[in-house]
Formats: C-alpha cells, structure tokens, sequence
C-alpha cells in the first residue's frame, strides 16, 4: 500500500477540524482569480471563515473516510453523498467554511473582483457588447470591425460605429480578431474574482440560483401562497388562521341582516346599536350593502305571503253576459 505522507495528514486534520468548527461550506470558482486575490479574501475573512484549496481526489477521499467511520453523523453521511451525486468536489474550485451569514461572506468576496482584458481562449464569463460611437481609430482598422461584422462609417477622418454590437456570449470562446479589437478599443470587458458556486449549509445544498433570491421575492411568494390558501379555504367553508376572522365577519353580518329582518334585537357585540343604524344606513362602507342583502332576502317571503293573490273573473269576450 502507498505510504500516506506527512503533508496529507496534516491536510486530512485541518480539513475535519473545519468539518468539526463549520456548518456551513461554501464551494468557490476559482478560475482566473490571481494569488493577491486569494491573499486579499483570507485576510478579511479572518475570524469570519477559512478558505481552504487542494486536491479535489484528495478532498474527497478525506470526506469518503469521515462518512465511514463508526461515529460518524448523518450530516458527515449526506454531505459525501451529495459531493458524489452532484460532483462538488472537482474543477478549479475552493473551499470556504463559515458559520456567518452567506451574504456576509459574499460581499467579502465581491470587494476584491477584478478588471481584466479579454485574451485569446478564455471564456467568455458574460455578453460582450461594443456600444456604438466614434473609436478615434484611422479607417485603416476597418478590417477588424470588417471581420466581426460591425457596421462602421468614416466620420472626419476616424472610424465610427454606426450601432451597439455584441461580439461575445456567456460562454464563448474569445477568438484572435475579438481579442485584439477589444485590446485596440481599449475595453476590458471581464470581471473575475473567488465566486460563490453553490453552499452545503447543514444537510442542504444552496445553487448559485438559489442564492440570487431576494427577500422581497421570498414575501411575493409567500403572500401568493397565503391568498391562493385563503380563497380555497373560503369556498371549502373551512376555517383556518387566516380565513377565520373573514368568515366570522360574515357570519356576523348575516346574524345582522336576520335581527332586522326578523325585528329580533340582540344585545351582545352592540347589536342594537349596529341594527338601528344599518336601518338609518348609518353604517359606513359596504356594511349598509352587507346589512341590506340579507333584510331583503329575507323579507321577500313575507311580502309574497302578505299580498293576496286577486280573483280571477270570467271573461265575457264582450258578448254581454250571453254566455
């Protein structure tokens, strides 16, 4: 068997000791992030967090061994599930532990993103779009605009860019003539820092999706899901927390209708008072409207019962009483 060096196990107990200290472990792109930036983030992160790189093979054996011991926790257990499942531990990818808010950490991050110019084979980390104006370049560079397809005119004596163009997408590959047309413009489209992936936070794994959700979208939701709740509830007839004083309300406004219908007066929760003002159509708002529907259902029937139907009379067809 291969001997395990020195090196690795001192790694393999930093790494558990910040399993141990840590919930929270927060997995970093560390694509084109320069060395300062890295120095720049664990300075600040001092006392807040520890950022952690190495060998991603190494780092998941050390999680594979925490997860088979006898003692180990259904968080040890389910956090190297996922890492397999969902392939966390691989790539040019950092580990960040923190016990602190994700945003706290995140705004740390973003104070070190950095300007850089777009060289030849990088990816392309957003769109790129060149905005139309004067270039102050001689018409002799119209070759480059001429190979990305940019619409251009000669105006007093320098090239100009007649409308916006986007020379790049998420995800493109920068090609020669992109490249040196941006060096030329003098444009340096990308920003590149230690950025958030995704976060395992004691069982459950945040996307970088996830984590873009503000709290004002978390309330639209919520208010959307209690209202939907509320109207189901209201046309089912069954109370809950939120629907219980609505129909208590309308109970109370039908009790109301049938006092005045019925000329019964209760006493209790002001009846008397509310009764004689619904008949003054004293009451404000649309209690007047809620009093009044019921008092006219209900005093239909007895209208109906009041009013004697007239007797029919045989008609003579104007014949005089021949007949």
């Amino acid at each position: 068997m291969p001997s395990i060096t020195e090196e690795k196990r001192e790694y393999e107990a930093k790494l558990n000791g910040y399993l141990d200290q840590y919930s929270k472990i927060i997995i970093c792109n560390m694509n084109n992030v320069r060395s300062q930036q890295v120095h720049d983030v664990r300075r600040d992160l001092r006392g807040k967090g520890a950022f952690l790189m190495g060998k991603k093979t190494l780092q998941a054996k050390i999680v594979d061994n925490r997860a088979s011991r006898a003692d180990a926790s259904a968080n040890d257990q389910m956090l190297n599930k996922k890492c397999e499942e969902l392939s966390l531990l691989t790539g040019n990818t950092g580990l960040l532990f923190t016990n602190n808010e994700v945003s706290e950490i995140s705004a740390i991050l973003d104070r070190y993103r950095v300007q850089a110019p777009a060289r030849v084979g990088a990816i392309a980390p957003c769109d790129v779009i060149i905005p139309a104006g004067n270039t102050g370049m001689e018409p002799t560079a119209t070759s480059f605009f001429q190979a990305l397809q940019i619409a251009t005119k000669i105006n007093k004596g320098t090239v100009e860019i007649i409308a916006d163009k986007k020379v790049l997408s998420e995800g493109d590959k920068v090609d020669n003539s992109t490249a040196a047309l941006l060096q030329k413009l003098k444009i340096s489209p990308f920003y590149y820092q230690v950025e958030i992936v995704s976060v395992w936070d004691r069982g459950v794994i945040f996307s970088k999706k996830d984590l873009s959700t503000t709290d004002a979208q978390i309330e639209k939701f919520l208010i959307e899901g209690i209202s939907n709740m509320s109207a189901l509830s209201l046309g089912a007839g069954i109370p809950t927390a939120s629907t219980f004083p609505i129909m208590l309300a309308d109970a109370f406004k039908s009790l109301l209708g049938a006092s005045i219908a019925s000329e019964y007066v209760f006493e209790e929760y002001n009846g008397a008072k509310l009764r004689q003002d619904a008949i003054d159509g004293k009451l404000g708002g649309a209690a007047p409207a809620a009093a009044a529907a019921p008092v006219a259902a209900a005093a239909a029937p007895a209208a109906a019962a009041k009013a004697p139907e007239p007797e029919e009379e045989d008609d003579d067809l104007g014949m005089g009483g021949l007949f």
